[in-house]
């Protein structure tokens, strides 16, 4: 009986493409289903201090609200003895930021909140380039004051 055998070079190129078909691809945020960037956020407080007043008052009225409207943050509230109260957010890209609210009052605490809900979790950092791409333009961005020559439409026929 006989049996029919690829070359080398065709079985090289069928298993490159069968291993790019099972490699997983690099996902990216938006593309099929939107990843909230912050995924969980850590109440600390002292429930003898008087920096912690404006924190516990938040926790008692309105914290509850803002856990059921964010199911996808994970809220943890934690007593932390004689310290200042602090909110740490941590994010999906394994960053971490902490603020701390000790002079901040019950009304400034959700938007210290709402802040560390909304932050992407990445350093902030100056933007030299306009467009941020995984695949860059070999041209450039396009603008029409690289044209050299104004072209101007006009309603005379040219002779």
């Amino acid at each position: 009986m006989a049996s029919f055998r690829l070359p080398n070079v065709l079985n090289a190129v069928i298993h490159e493409h069968n291993n790019q078909l099972l490699r997983p691809k690099k996902p990216k945020n938006g593309v099929g289903a939107f990843i909230f960037p912050c995924r969980k956020l850590v109440f600390n407080y002292c429930e003898r201090s008087g920096s912690s007043k404006s924190m516990m008052e938040y926790l008692r009225e309105q914290a509850l609200k803002f856990a059921q409207e964010n199911p996808q943050i994970e809220v943890v509230v934690q007593p932390r003895p004689s310290k200042h109260p602090v909110i740490r957010a941590f994010y999906t890209n394994g960053h971490q930021k902490t603020k701390c609210v000790r002079k901040c009052t019950t009304d400034e605490i959700p938007e210290v909140v709402r802040s560390l809900r909304d932050h992407s979790g990445h350093k902030l950092r100056k933007w030299n380039r306009y467009v941020i791409s995984d695949t860059p333009s070999v041209r450039g961005i396009y603008s029409p004051f690289h044209v050299k020559e104004i072209h101007e439409i006009s309603d005379q026929k040219s002779k």
